[in-house]
């Protein structure tokens, strides 16, 4: 399949994919100690407010990257950034906000081993390829650079059409794949992987907030989800 093949199929289905408050982020952002100086990367940064917050740990030796496939998020998230970098005492802005697909992240201009972390939520479940976007991240840290994985996972196998029609309702904690999986997916693209947090126990209907619901795909599996905080080095 050529690359405009690909690039077509990434536009057709980030265009219709459910991404506003449709599914449960998870997103507290829990971040390792130690980010002073480093390079930094948000994959589905949405509005920017995750890489405000990179931003100021990593400081002003630092540099916060955001990446969204949303125009209008990207655009927001650059409104907004002059303010956020003032309100964090830096002398100088040292964020920049780029619109591309989790999948090709070169379009963001992100060469080979050019950041020290990345930082992924749950809506990593919902992408087009999250494999593919996985190897992407994978591509663009440096050796030893760490992956930062906030997501929801299974405690057993998953029925993959039952996770395709949570994917389809923007469900990503039902869209998650069991944690055996993933570690293993992980573990194949050259990272080591440890548990930094969790697991917390997560319904498959919670929404990004209290008392938020989303759709649940129907269902006879008899697994449960938890919501993890993973570290993934690259080897």
């Amino acid at each position: 399949m050529d690359d405009a093949m690909i690039d077509d199929q990434l536009e057709q289905y980030y265009d219709q994919m459910n991404r506003e408050f449709g599914y449960a982020s998870l997103c507290h952002m829990s971040l390792p100690a130690g980010l002073e100086g480093m390079t930094v990367l948000d994959v589905g940064c949405r509005r920017g407010k995750g890489v405000f917050k990179l931003s100021e740990r990593v400081g002003a030796s630092g540099h916060a990257i955001g990446v969204d496939w949303t125009a209008e998020h990207i655009a927001e998230a650059v409104d907004r950034m002059d303010r956020a970098a003032m309100e964090t005492g830096l002398p100088s802005n040292n964020m920049e906000f780029h619109l591309a697909y989790p999948e090709d992240l070169l379009a963001a201009g992100l060469g080979d081993a050019v950041v020290d972390m990345v930082f992924v939520n749950s809506v990593l479940h919902l992408m087009c390829d999250p494999k593919r976007a996985l190897a992407e991240m994978h591509r663009v840290l440096k050796p030893g650079g760490l992956l930062v994985c906030e997501v929801a996972l299974a405690d057993g196998p998953r029925d993959p059409a039952v996770v395709e029609a949570a994917r389809g309702l923007g469900n990503s904690i039902q869209a998650a794949p069991s944690r055996a999986e993933f570690e293993e997916c992980l573990g194949q693209m050259g990272f080591a992987v440890e548990v930094a947090e969790g697991p917390y126990p997560v319904e498959a209907s919670m929404g990004f907030k209290q008392g938020h619901e989303v759709p649940v795909a129907p269902s006879d599996e008899n697994v449960s989800f938890g919501a993890f905080v993973l570290h993934a080095t690259k080897r």
